[in-house]
């Protein structure tokens, strides 16, 4: 659900214990363990924020999308087999085949090597934490403009415990969820948890006659039907060693996402008419192991493995129409991957502390890919593109961090990273797969780099902390299928922040600025659209990114409230191109001309975004009656250089609010609604350059109840 609001410098677990905090609380313990160890997130240096279970649920953030409405600056478009995670406007902007993100997400420790799984739910997780800015040291080669922690809720050995819920929304949506932990022996405990949904879509597709019917027709892109489940088992035969095992499977079908062309007015504001059957589905199997040992005095150790597969088909209408001269596409990727990474931890209750490990990824993507359709035609006898993406990449990390008295501590760290990436036994048919090939063998590439930070903090006294930092992020560069080379990505960020806590702990605060400089940022664009020959990934160099980040919680009784903003300047450096003739919507230039990039903003960069939420909770007999309303905006974003009226993402305010009442039995009921104004807002904007341009409109009003028990 897309309930708008925002997270103060929220916390993942309260400190010093593992019990998840009342809804909008400001806890003085505020922990998070993106580096390697339980810390404060308001004693230590970065921008940091997190939301525990608990929150997640009451702020409606069940995904990415619906995340980024709590976290400003953050970034996040779905254009159906890509999917563009940025922070403050670092991170992808195109759909490259072998094109490294530039904000890591890691799922339960590991990371996550693609974005094709970034739409799935937030199911069943303890906690979700976001870092700002370049993460060099610990995260690594793809975390230039940031990182995203996931949790999962962990088996432990508390006895058997568990969850059920059960929602029902408009337009059809029907979720049910239930998971259970138990302990099948004193050294052996097991956690099994699913969710089903199904959801119908808010748009009406007309079919092939582009008129409306009695029978509707049966192709409706914007549904959804979802399974995911997750089975995990800890094995701790000492005090000193435990093993974790997760099994995660995860099944996404849609009919697509329900996308309108600028070239053409829309039937309805929600009605569309295709002639080809779209389909967008994702399927995945990720096992993880998890093992920790801590007899050893000078350091704990921590070793972690994923392994995972990924099949996906994308099937669009190309022209989002009935014309008898479209075309469509048909896109099967199926990728696998293993990572790995060793740490080894000192304690935390010393003056000197360190950590070190190693880590590593080995990557590949077999991908057919079918760009254009003619309508009627068979796609086995249509021009194919077959690549075989391969990446792997090998790194070494370790910082030290000294408190020098009165409350200072200076920190150090760095990572050396080894990246391959490239392209190997790949090729393009002109008349499909089993006609003539013509070879596509660019091969790989090698880059390596070193990257990390140097940070400053001072405890001033226990509730006031200030640091300033330096800090480096790299993507490495690449190769596309046809040969065209780029160089890796550079950021480096300088910032200061304060957090602290005031008013006898009633009030929480953090407040950062940063200056980032931006080399070689990675810019594809394709001449003609509908030849993917002519595509081009170059280099922009100058690039400046600047501004100030807040969030703010309150709590005072039963109230409680909290705000949140990110103010960005994104300009670019030095980049001349060729701008196609014919921008739609403005008939210019006529003839192809150069340009000049320098100045204008950045793709995926908000001047302003922010966002708000009260909440009061009333005790109501042996329970409690919480009525709580939210609001985001979304400034502008553009998402193209050349920066046409269609590459641009309008602005958009959400506003959501839910009541909900929690038994002391331990069952609790929540009705909800989203976009509350029902507002019409644009979620995406795809970034072609052929004049034309497409757009999905967002989800309507939407609203519901969920039904829960916990035991």
């Amino acid at each position: 659900m897309l309930l708008a609001g925002t997270s103060a410098p929220a916390f993942a677990q309260a400190e010093g214990s593992g019990a998840a905090a009342d809804e909008g609380a400001a806890a003085p313990g505020i922990v998070v363990t993106a580096e390697r160890r339980s810390q404060s997130a308001l004693s230590t240096p970065i921008s940091v924020v997190a939301l525990n279970a608990d929150m997640l649920k009451a702020r409606g953030v069940s995904d990415i999308n619906s995340l980024q409405s709590q976290v400003p600056s953050l970034s996040f478009a779905d254009y159906g087999n890509v999917k563009f995670v940025n922070i403050r406007g670092v991170g992808i902007s195109e759909g490259a085949p072998n094109q490294s993100v530039g904000v890591a997400i890691h799922w339960d420790g590991t990371y996550v090597a693609r974005e094709f799984v970034y739409g799935d739910s937030f199911f069943d997780v303890a906690s979700v934490e976001v870092l700002r800015g370049p993460q060099g040291t610990y995260t690594g080669q793809n975390a230039s403009g940031g990182a995203i922690y996931i949790s999962s809720v962990r088996p432990d050995f508390n006895g058997t415990s568990g969850f059920g819920s059960v929602t029902l929304g408009n337009i059809g949506r029907k979720q049910v969820e239930a998971g259970v932990t138990t302990q099948l022996s004193d050294k052996l405990a097991v956690r099994l948890s699913g969710q089903v949904e199904r959801r119908g879509s808010a748009f009406t597709n007309l079919g092939p006659t582009g008129a409306a019917q009695p029978v509707r027709y049966g192709n409706q892109p914007g549904n959804l039907s979802r399974f995911l489940g997750r089975a995990q088992l800890l094995y701790k035969p000492t005090d000193d060693l435990d093993l974790l095992l997760i099994h995660q499977y995860s099944d996404r079908r849609t009919d697509g996402l329900p996308t309108q062309s600028f070239a053409q007015a829309p039937v309805g504001n929600r009605t569309i008419a295709y002639d080809t059957d779209q389909a967008l589905n994702t399927m995945y199997n990720r096992t993880t192991a998890v093992l920790n040992y801590s007899g050893i005095d000078a350091f704990k150790v921590r070793v972690l493995g994923t392994y995972q597969t990924t099949d996906q088909l994308s099937v669009r209408d190309n022209d989002y129409s009935t014309a008898a001269t479209g075309t469509s596409s048909k896109i099967t990727i199926h990728d696998r991957y293993y990572t790995g990474e060793i740490d080894l931890i000192s304690p935390d209750n010393r003056p000197f502390t360190w950590t070190a490990g190693a880590t590593m990824l080995n990557y590949r993507q077999p991908a057919f890919t079918v760009p254009n359709i003619a309508k009627g035609a068979p796609y086995e006898q249509s021009l194919t593109i077959f690549t075989d993406a391969r990446r792997r990449n090998e790194a070494v990390f370790a910082e030290v961090g000294y408190k020098l008295g009165n409350g200072l501590e200076i920190k150090a760290g760095g990572r050396y990273s080894w990246d391959h990436v490239g392209f190997i036994d790949s090729y393009i048919a002109p008349a499909g797969p089993s006609g003539f090939r013509i070879p596509l063998n660019p091969g790989i590439r090698d880059f390596s780099e070193f990257t990390g930070r140097v940070a400053l903090n001072w405890q001033i006294d226990p509730r006031l902390f200030i640091y300033g930092t330096i800090s480096k992020g790299y993507k490495p560069g690449g190769t596309t299928p046809f040969g065209i080379n780029y160089d890796a990505e550079r950021v480096i960020n300088y910032e200061t922040g304060v957090k602290g806590r005031l008013f006898d702990d009633h009030l929480t605060a953090s407040v950062s600025g940063f200056y980032m400089t931006y080399q070689n940022f990675q810019a594809t664009y394709a001449a003609d659209i509908n030849n993917p020959a002519t595509a081009i990934t170059r280099n922009v160099n100058g690039t400046r990114i600047k501004g100030v980040e807040g969030q703010f919680d309150l709590k005072v009784g039963g109230f409680a409230a909290d705000a949140s903003f990110s103010v960005l300047d994104a300009k670019y450096g030095q980049f001349e191109i060729v701008q196609p003739a014919g921008l739609f919507g403005n008939g210019l230039p006529a003839q192809p001309e150069l340009i000049n990039l320098a100045g204008r903003t950045i793709p995926f960069a908000a001047k302003f975004s922010g966002a708000a939420g009260v909440s009061y909770v009333f005790a109501l007999g042996k329970g409690s009656l919480t009525p709580s309303a939210r609001i985001s905006y979304q400034g502008a974003q553009w998402v193209n250089f050349f920066q046409a009226p269609y590459n641009r993402l309008p602005a958009r305010t959400l506003v959501g609010a839910r009541l909900t009442y929690k038994a002391s039995d331990n069952w609790s009921l929540a009705a909800y609604v989203d976009n509350l104004l029902d507002n019409n807002y644009i979620a995406s904007v795809d970034q072609v350059t052929d004049g034309i341009g497409s757009y999905i409109l967002g989800q309507p009003r939407e609203f519901g109840a969920t039904l829960s028990f916990r035991f």
